[in-house]
């Protein structure tokens, strides 16, 4: 009782770890579909993992031909279900499974057959081909059942175990890492100690070929079919056939918790096999690929040194026409000052006087130059903004050559680049690498109508104002300068009306008006300097304005350029960096994949642990 319950919980934690195993293995069959390369059969080998996780035991039978592999299954079924004969009889898999009735189905190399033998409960048999075929010409469809075997049969004939081809199946099936039991048939033609022989020859070369010692069955599959005809059976002929050595196996070794365990493994084993040949690809296609990553990223360290070499040539372009307004702005200013000074009063008196008198408007009207002109012309103001207007019109010439000189230069490269690229990514370069047929270089012409009114409306502050300006001061001096006088001579006569003059009255007078005067010719340099400042504030302000306009239309151009050489060569480097995405992503993915499954080998290993133990308990309590 004890014991049964014991089995019914180690059971029961199976059952949890293979529903874990089977939610595990769906993922991994996804991440699997991403892998560019992989073999179809190793697909098929996980898909065959998730049926296995859901389907009876498989015991497989491999062996020559004619090494009496249909003879074994008939033997443990006790009738003739497969058939038998001297020549190969089995030319694909056969699939024996529990049904109430005897039916046989097919599809494709796949033979299904349902008995209702009480052995096919929780076991099914599968019957393949000659070995020769799969080891020899690569039989895809018995290869899949090794790999889904969860113990194979190895038969062979007891009067042909010294063949070379016998030990290299030997050899053979270490790789695929099943557990193996040798079975040798016929041994009722060997003396009884030829058997003993065969025992011994078959273990050592087990020991040597598989490197553990399987177990050896020397069984006679004629004696044991006919055995189980008699009814009841006969059970001496049957423990001399050797067939009661297998029923026990099947009984007792593959018990349900035993069973239940291997079940587990086999899933587990090809799960992990097939994401570590899944990791090697995709490792290996990430070392081909850093190769043309380095390429990529060439290729973006070149276009950002473009970019870089574009930004130098407007910032220098930028300094330089920076360095020309505010050269503007002195001269302008010393224009300003020397046009305003308090020694150019008398001079300036004498223009107001002109003005007054109209001759100033005359002068100007029969195209004379005026006193503000040839203060700037002597100044060369307008030679200085005369500067800038051509290294506008270079900037956008030599950003537009620089930027198709670039573009052929990343075109020729990354067709280079696309050549050495293997056959598997070139043919998923979507897109052409070439030059682009139009470019676009309106970023800055665009706004040179702004640009130009900007210049124009600093040098007509200068003209105009500065003319009105000078114009209105004149005219303001000279009713100064002559109010002044007016009332020097008036107050000069009304205090020499009397007999005799006052002197501290004349000096007085005297002293009044000249202060006067002085203060007249004070306001021809204050109001150069009230017009310098506004002068300079709306310079500032242009200036301001036509760098911001021109920095912005050079980034515009820039953006520009940096997106042509991006189009240009972007089939090569989207590709590039959607393929290092995926792999870094499948990677990421297959090595979780891989620790998922080991954490459950884990859980298995403690749960055989927790066996093991429970087995001891019940060896001692016996």
């Amino acid at each position: 009782m004890q014991t049964e319950q014991i089995s019914s919980k180690l059971l029961s934690h199976y059952e949890t770890i293979r529903r874990q195993e089977h939610e595990q293995i769906t993922e991994l069959i996804d991440v699997l579909a991403r892998v560019d390369g992989l073999p179809e059969d190793h697909m098929e080998q996980a898909r065959d993992a998730l049926f296995h996780t859901n389907h009876p035991f498989l015991m497989v039978l491999v062996g020559p031909f004619s090494s009496g592999k249909s003879s074994v299954i008939n033997a443990l079924l006790g009738e003739e279900v497969m058939e038998v004969g001297p020549i190969p009889t089995t030319d694909r898999i056969v699939i024996l499974r529990h049904g109430e009735d005897v039916q046989r189905s097919r599809t494709g190399d796949i033979e299904t057959i349902f008995h209702p033998s009480p052995l096919l409960d929780n076991l099914s048999l599968v019957d393949t081909p000659g070995l020769e075929s799969v080891f020899r010409t690569h039989d895809e469809v018995t290869r899949r059942f090794l790999h889904r075997a969860d113990v194979v049969l190895l038969v062979m004939i007891a009067t042909q175990v010294l063949t070379a081809s016998n030990l290299e199946y030997l050899q053979q099936l270490k790789s695929y890492g099943k557990r193996v039991v040798v079975v040798v048939n016929q041994v009722d033609v060997l003396e009884p100690e030829e058997r003993e022989q065969v025992r011994e020859f078959v273990l050592e070369q087990a020991r040597v070929q598989l490197g553990v010692e399987p177990q050896i069955w020397l069984v006679s599959a004629r004696q044991a079919l006919a055995a189980q005809r008699e009814t009841p059976r006969d059970e001496i002929a049957w423990d001399e056939s050797g067939f009661a050595d297998i029923e026990e196996y099947i009984k007792e070794t593959l018990g349900d918790v035993q069973r239940a365990r291997q079940k587990l493994e086999t899933p587990l084993q090809i799960g992990q096999n097939v994401t570590r040949t899944a990791l090697d690809l995709v490792q290996g296609q990430q070392a081909a690929l850093d190769a043309h990553r380095k390429t990529a990223a060439n290729i973006a360290a070149q276009i950002e040194q473009g970019r870089r070499a574009q930004q130098e040539t407007v910032d220098a372009t930028l300094d330089e026409i920076d360095a020309i307004w505010h050269e503007a702005g002195a001269r302008g200013s010393e224009a300003i000052g020397d046009l305003f000074q308090f020694s150019r009063g008398i001079r300036l008196f004498f223009g107001g006087i002109g003005e007054l008198l109209g001759l100033g408007g005359l002068f100007r009207r029969f195209g004379g130059r005026t006193r503000v002109e040839s203060v700037l012309d002597e100044h060369r103001v307008m030679d200085t903004f005369a500067r800038i207007p051509p290294l506008v019109d270079k900037l956008g010439p030599r950003l537009e050559s620089r930027d198709l000189q670039d573009i052929d230069d990343l075109v020729d490269y990354t067709r280079g680049a696309v050549k050495e690229l293997p056959p598997s990514l070139s043919d998923k370069v979507i897109g052409r690498i070439q030059t682009p047929l139009r470019y676009e270089a309106s970023f800055i012409r665009d706004k040179r109508d702004r640009l130009d009114e900007l210049l124009r409306d600093s040098q007509r502050f200068e003209l105009e104002r500065l003319d009105r300006t000078l114009r209105s001061t004149l005219v303001l001096l000279a009713l100064w300068e002559i109010l002044a006088l007016a009332l020097m001579i008036v107050v000069s006569v009304t205090a020499f009306s009397g007999a005799t003059p006052d002197a501290a009255q004349v000096l007085l007078v005297f002293g009044l008006g000249l202060i006067l005067i002085i203060a007249g010719l004070a306001l021809v340099p204050l109001r150069g300097w009230l017009l310098k400042r506004a002068y300079l504030r709306r310079l500032h302000t242009n200036r301001e304005e036509y760098l911001r306009l021109l920095r912005d239309s050079s980034a515009e151009l820039i953006a520009y350029g940096v997106q042509l050489r991006q189009d240009a060569t972007a089939p090569f480097t989207r590709l590039i960096e959607s393929q290092s995405e995926l792999l870094d992503t499948l990677r990421e993915d297959l090595l979780t994949q891989q620790r998922a499954l080991t954490r459950i080998q884990g859980g298995l290993a403690v749960l055989d642990q927790d066996r093991t133990a429970a087995v001891s308990r019940r060896t001692d309590e016996s």
